[in-house]
């Protein structure tokens, strides 16, 4: 209410003075016209201001969709890395534990490549100890053969000087039938 009162007052004022000269009010014109070109400028320069940050900004969010797909891929591979890790683990661990085993299965095999050495080298004196007793037989066997041998001769020897006395004597008795002269026996 008192906004319109104000606003009758210089209504009423115009029409009995008038406030304003001719040249005052070109003069407010060319402002006003200087001041509407300057805000219709720097309307002008705001909004291609706005639309470089309007592009801007578009491509700020193109980057960061780029980036963000980026994140997502490196993320995808940290984890196939990682899960190579773990599988590369895994079977670290298993070389490890299978490298283990074959160092207790050498020194076992050590151990009986030791127990068979001795058994060898056991065996092989055994043998050698055979061997000899082989020997030994071979020997007393030969030394045996050749004393039956030489029994055998002597025994021959003797049926053979037994045989000869006897025909010796069967000639003699023969001679003696036959009045022959006799031969001596020479023994």
């Amino acid at each position: 209410m008192l906004t319109d009162m104000i606003v009758e007052e210089e209504f009423e004022l115009k029409d009995e003075e008038p406030w304003y000269g001719k040249q005052d009010l070109e003069h407010d014109l060319h402002l006003a016209a200087q001041l509407g070109k300057t805000l219709l400028d720097r309307n002008h320069e705001l909004e291609q201001g706005l639309q470089q940050m309007f592009s801007t900004n578009q491509e700020q969010l193109q980057e960061i969709e780029y980036l963000t797909k980026q994140v997502d891929l490196l993320r995808q591979m940290n984890d196939q890395h990682a899960k190579v890790y773990e599988q590369l683990d895994v079977a670290a661990r298993d070389l490890e534990q299978g490298n283990h085993r074959l160092i207790l299965d050498n020194r076992v095999a050590q151990q009986r490549i030791n127990c068979l050495t001795e058994t060898i080298n056991s065996l092989e004196t055994h043998m050698e100890d055979l061997q000899t007793q082989v020997e030994e037989l071979r020997t007393a066997q030969s030394d045996r053969s050749r004393r039956e041998l030489a029994e055998q001769r002597h025994n021959l020897g003797a049926q053979s000087v037994s045989c000869l006395k006897e025909l010796y004597d069967l000639q003699k008795d023969n001679r003696v039938m036959t009045g022959l002269p006799q031969v001596t026996q020479t023994t």
